[in-house]
């Protein structure tokens, strides 16, 4: 497993798919982190590859990557960016290796926002412009593609080229049962990875304050690293929500976390394409724990809160509207506890690692 960006523990790479092709292979992770070395990890040998501090350095990290990749004897690669592609297809015309291309972001938006270029400018569509065939055109040489869904995938093509589809959908037996919230519980949850501007956390913390007008007792638990300022944030509402931060936890620590809130927050802006399009994994993970959830009405997030019917959708760029969705569900509690339980049996029936896994399994086997 060849990444260039993601960490090793990432929720996808390690969590899910390291952890599935275990039981059937050997497997190994390549990829970048603060201190490098070398390690394992319940079963997964960890190749940690020590990353510069400036992302203008990233070309440093792809060479790190690419020289542990190439001293480590393997069948397939296993690559999840671009430019780890890049290194994967240079090393199957090298060594004669196998090579998967796991799809799970548009990389011609993504990366665009990373280097910090606005949206929607002429520098952005021209960079745009560049990637995306580039990127086409290395996938046409990897010997299997998957993709995190539809949206992400309908840029390679239909039929026999089109990715496999291996969303990002909990592992069921991760996380305990729900717990029996008290009626006044008044806990929200807000997950994600790396917070940053994009996620909603101003958004979050502007409808927070609306609603600790109506309940003074109402807090936000964010769960994750805060990349922004969440003191200046909230420095600027009144009245000021009660704000607890978790920084990263462990998958089972997580959910735990997550058990103790009363509402599952998911509310991306549109800044650019990438997060228009995402299905997280906090949506699965929410709805896992038996939460009923508030989340941007975008079209993969929409096609699975409409079919579970497991919460609230809203305009995320409006405060107001996030602020009457938490009043709503903590108004109706008998709706919530249906959405939450609707949202927990969708997992458990439709929106299971499990199926995703014999997905994954079977595409080594066809290799």
């Amino acid at each position: 497993m060849l990444t260039t960006t993601h960490r090793p523990n990432d929720g996808r790479i390690f969590e899910k798919e390291a952890k599935s092709l275990a039981k059937e292979h050997d497997v190994t992770i390549i990829a970048p982190s603060e201190d490098g070395g070398v390690g394992e990890n319940e079963g997964v040998r960890v190749i940690a590859v020590r990353r510069p501090a400036s992302n203008l350095l990233h070309p440093v990290t792809l060479w790190r990557a690419f020289r542990a990749c190439l001293g480590h004897e393997c069948d397939v690669i296993h690559c999840h960016e671009p430019d780890a592609l890049l290194v994967a297809l240079l090393l199957k015309a090298a060594k004669g290796r196998k090579v998967i291309y796991d799809v799970h972001e548009h990389w011609p938006s993504e990366i665009p926002f990373d280097l910090g270029l606005p949206n929607a400018t002429a520098l952005t569509r021209f960079l745009e412009s560049l990637l995306s065939p580039l990127e086409l055109g290395l996938a046409r040489f990897a010997d299997a593609k998957i993709a995190v869904s539809e949206s992400v995938a309908e840029r390679f093509g239909k039929n026999g080229t089109c990715p496999v589809i291996i969303s990002n959908y909990s592992v069921a037996e991760s996380a305990p049962p729900p717990a029996l919230r008290a009626g006044g519980n008044r806990n929200v949850v807000y997950m994600a990875g790396n917070m940053q501007m994009f996620h909603g956390i101003r958004e979050c913390i502007q409808a927070m304050s609306k609603v600790a007008a109506i309940y003074p007792d109402v807090s936000l638990t964010l769960v994750g690293d805060v990349r922004e300022d969440i003191g200046a944030i909230a420095a600027g509402t009144d009245p000021r929500p009660s704000i607890t931060m978790t920084g990263y936890l462990p998958y089972r620590e997580m959910y735990e976390t997550l058990r103790e809130g009363s509402i599952g927050l998911l509310v991306f802006q549109p800044d650019y394409y990438n997060a228009y399009i995402g299905l997280p994994n906090k949506l699965f993970d929410y709805m896992l724990c038996g939460l009923p959830v508030v989340a941007s009405d975008f079209p993969e997030i929409r096609k699975v809160v409409g079919d579970a019917g497991c919460g609230v959708l809203v305009d995320p760029t409006d405060p107001d509207a996030i602020a009457e969705a938490i009043v709503y569900l903590l108004e109706h509690p008998g709706a919530a506890r249906r959405m939450g339980e609707s949202g927990r049996k969708a997992v458990l029936e439709r929106y299971n690692w499990g199926e995703m896994e014999k997905r994954l399994l079977g595409v080594y086997r066809r290799l």
